[in-house]
This record gives structure tokens, sequence and C-alpha cells, in this order.
């Protein structure tokens, strides 16, 4: 054989090869459904998957510690509505009995509902998300309110991570809704308890002018509570939005991903037909260059 012929038996080769492996390959993104098949399909595109991929795993964290987060703050708004039912009725209960028209024993009455409130606030205020106390702090594991009012937790404020640059709080410092600060002292306010505590002795001893003392405290506690539900609320808006942020950022990615991973199968059928074209015009070609014998040879 001729180098000449060598040359074009080489260039027919080559050219048939070449028609083969675009229809093997179109082939494949049809069988498979992906045009992202190994890593010499698309080296650059491989590489942009692999750390969408990361960033997708990353945003699913986020949202697990999200979830736990709208637990734990649902958790203790839960609490604070319960605290404040118990502190309006207690209220009413104030308003009512104060009252020249009650006598003793109505007072007295009331005042044994009074100390079950005041269980009911210590029970809310000792309340828990699995098993953390949810205002205790850093002392999850400990009941941050004790039955006559004292405060056992800390200021510790817990934060979980919410995405790749930020950080969300999840609890409040509740020692300033349980207990009264310095400056509220220094205007003769009390802590909760004890201001349920002196409207129920107060009840209790049949003392009007108390009781009507007890229920302007009462107004006091009452508002710090409702702004202690308006932070928490502030909390949990903020982390539903944050939420919502990483489910439009994962849906966009994940589309990102199907883009360059996912073969478009009726454009994909398109290109298998016209590499189907090619290799039949390619062998035809080849046919009319060389003998028979070589071309049975290379097929």
């Amino acid at each position: 054989m001729r180098v000449s012929d060598n040359q074009r038996y080489r260039q027919s080769q080559n050219r048939v090869n070449h028609a083969k492996a675009g229809n093997s390959k179109m082939t494949e993104q049809i069988s498979t459904q992906r045009k992202l098949n190994r890593v010499s399909d698309d080296p650059i595109g491989l590489g942009r998957t692999i750390k969408y991929k990361a960033s997708l795993k990353d945003n699913e964290q986020f949202q697990k510690n999200i979830e736990f987060t709208k637990g734990f703050i649902e958790r203790s708004e839960a609490s604070l509505r319960g605290i404040s039912d118990f502190l309006i009725r207690a209220k009413e209960l104030a308003v009512s009995l104060a009252n020249d028209t009650y006598g003793p024993d109505s007072r007295a009455a009331a005042a044994k509902e009074v100390g079950q409130i005041i269980q009911g606030v210590v029970a809310q205020a000792n309340a828990q998300y699995g098993n953390r106390y949810v205002f205790g702090g850093f002392r999850t594991l400990t009941p941050p309110l004790s039955r006559d009012g004292v405060f056992l937790g800390d200021d510790g404020a817990i934060f979980l991570q919410v995405d790749h640059g930020g950080f969300e709080q999840i609890n409040l410092q509740p020692r300033e809704l349980f207990e009264a600060g310095p400056a509220e002292r220094s205007q003769g306010h009390f802590g909760m308890i004890q201001s349920l505590e002196i409207l129920r002795d107060s009840l209790e001893g049949n003392d009007v002018p108390g009781v009507r003392t007890a229920m302007e405290e009462l107004d006091h506690q009452i508002d710090k509570t409702t702004t202690f539900m308006a932070k928490m609320g502030s909390i949990h808006n903020g982390v539903n939005n944050t939420l919502r942020r990483l489910e439009i950022s994962s849906e966009i990615t994940t589309q990102e991903v199907s883009n360059i991973e996912d073969a478009d199968t009726f454009k994909a059928i398109s290109d298998f037909k016209k590499t189907e074209d090619i290799l039949q015009s390619t062998l035809m070609a080849s046919n009319k260059l060389l003998q028979p014998s070589l071309l049975n040879f290379m097929q």
C-alpha cells in the first residue's frame, strides 16, 4: 500500500471514529438523561457542580439549624403567651376583688386561684424544648425559676449559624422578665412572682388597698411580658425570612446543577439523529475512497 493510501485510510478512520464517538455520546445522554457523565464531558461544568452541591449541602444544614431554632422560639413564644394569660387573669381578679362589694370569703377563694396562677407561671418559666430549658440562658439543663421566684439561670445568649455569614440569637435574657432590675426596684417594682404573691397575700388578708397596689404592679408585669413577646416575635420573623432566602437560594442552585448535568431529552434526540446522519455520511464517503476490504476492516 502506498503512503498516500495509508494517509487516506487513517484520515477516513479518524473521521469514522469521531462520528461514532459523537453518536455514542448522544446515545449515552438519552439513556442516562444526563449530559455530564464523565469529567471529559465538561471539566469546567463539573467544577461548578461540585461548588454548587457543596453550597446545597451547607444550605441543608443551615435549614436544619433553622428548624431547631424555630421550634425553640415557638416554644418560648407559647410559654410567654401562657405567662401573659396568667398575669391577665390575676389582673382581672385584682380588679374585681378591689371592689368593696366583695367580702373576705370571696377574696380568700380568689387567693387560692392566684396561688394556682403562681404555680402556672413557674411552670411556664421552666418550659423545655426537647431537654433544654428555654429561659435558662446557657444553663439549659437546670430549671431557671424557683418556686419562690428566684431566677437561677444566666444571661447567656445562644446563637445558631443560619447562613454562611450570619448567626441568629434564639433566646432572650429572661432575668429582666422575672426579676426587677435596680431601676425598677428604685421605682417600687417587684419581680413577677413577688408581684403575684403580694396579690395573693392581700386577698388572703382581705387587704383592699394591698389588692389595689398589686393591681398596679401587675400592669407593669404585663407590659414587660408583652415587650418580651414582641422581641421574640421579631426573632421569629427574622428566622423565617432567612429560611425563605435559603429555600430560594437552594431552588436556584439546584436548577443551576440541573442545567449543567441534565440532558434536554428533545435536544438530545435531535442531536442523536444528526450524529446518525453524520456517521452514515462519513461511512458512505469512506466507502467511496477506500477498497471494500479496508472499509470492512475499519468497521
